[in-house]
């Protein structure tokens, strides 16, 4: 039993009534240490974990020894994945995620039906999830991609205004240079914005440690897909979306990143581009293109064998330093 599991289970046999029997001993089994909740012990919490939700569900409070016994035995003759069922918990409140583990994911088709196995190495996909490096790689993304042509017209820039509007001395009123000053309707802006890149520079390690991070989180998330082909039949957006529909077919949100090879690539190419444009919740990029602010738009990512292949080779070179600046 995964520490996912155990906190949650502890969690729902603290809010039942802490006077019934099954709530004081299903609190007290969930209180042994992780490395007992192995074998019979995770059957006998089964058993527990049944009688409590008899009690919740207005069932007798207490029950006979051959009763429960029996409904251990029923509970834990059933195979049931509460990984499947149990909410998720937050990312920092997991301790088994980072071990750098290598990750045996299965290999599907469009069709969503396993063809194979591929293992995900743990240097990329199991690393130390830092939310400090993701916000600094996502605002560095950000800025870049700023257009930056924001411009207002200063008093100098704009058009007119260069006759003095009355006498320096005279007319009891202030004195006045050009009818074009900040003051006066229509004048010139003061410290208005001026255009300028809103680039600012970020390390190379940096920005690989956040893709680092943004493929560990969906890895350990199981928001991860890994298929053979992201090739559609033909290039029609119903077929796209029939082929996206199966494969999160159990997600609640489906928006999801496809991630190719190249934009020429077999497993995907023009193809896949073509028939994922009309789709708003479908993004299609290139493993060279594939970035830590791509990744956390959208809920699912799904890499092909070959961009898998291919952003593991590009990941493991090593960074070359700036040239010397003369």
């Amino acid at each position: 039993m995964s520490l996912r599991t155990l906190s949650v289970l502890r969690r729902a046999a603290a809010s039942l009534p802490s006077q019934t029997t099954a709530a004081g001993s299903l609190l007290e089994a969930l209180q042994l240490p992780q490395q007992q909740l192995s074998g019979g012990s995770a059957a006998g919490l089964a058993g527990l974990l049944a009688a409590a939700r008899r009690l919740g569900g207005g069932a007798s409070m207490h029950t006979s020894p051959a009763a429960a016994a029996a409904a251990a035995e029923e509970a834990a003759e059933q195979e049931v994945d509460l990984d499947s069922w149990l909410p998720a918990i937050p990312i920092e409140q997991q301790a088994e995620q980072g071990l750098y583990r290598d990750l045996t994911v299965p290999v599907l088709n469009l069709r969503a039906e396993p063809v194979g196995s591929y293992t995900l190495p743990g240097d990329l996909f199991d690393v130390p999830i830092r939310r400090d490096i993701l916000q600094r790689v996502v605002r560095w993304q950000l800025a870049k991609r700023q257009q930056g042509t924001h411009k207002t017209l200063g008093r100098s820039e704009v058009r007119g205004g260069g006759r003095k509007p009355r006498p320096q001395k005279g007319s009891g009123q202030s004195r006045q240079g050009t009818i074009r000053a900040p003051q006066w309707r229509g004048g010139g802006v003061v410290h208005g914005p001026v255009q300028r890149s809103h680039e600012h520079s970020l390390p190379k390690r940096v920005r690989r440690l956040g893709l680092q991070c943004a493929l560990s989180a969906k890895a350990w998330e199981r928001r991860l897909l890994v298929v053979d082909s992201l090739a559609p039949v033909d290039a029609r957006t119903r077929t796209m979306s029939d082929h996206v529909a199966a494969l999160l077919a159990d997600a609640p949100r489906r928006s999801v990143l496809l991630c190719d090879s190249s934009k020429e690539g077999e497993d995907g190419g023009e193809v896949l581009r073509r028939a994922a444009a009309n789709l708003p919740w479908v993004d299609a990029i290139p493993q060279l293109g594939l970035n830590v602010y791509s990744i956390l738009q959208r809920d699912y990512l799904v890499l092909t064998q070959r961009a898998a292949d291919l952003l593991t080779e590009r990941m493991r070179q090593p960074i070359k330093p700036c040239s010397p600046t003369p």
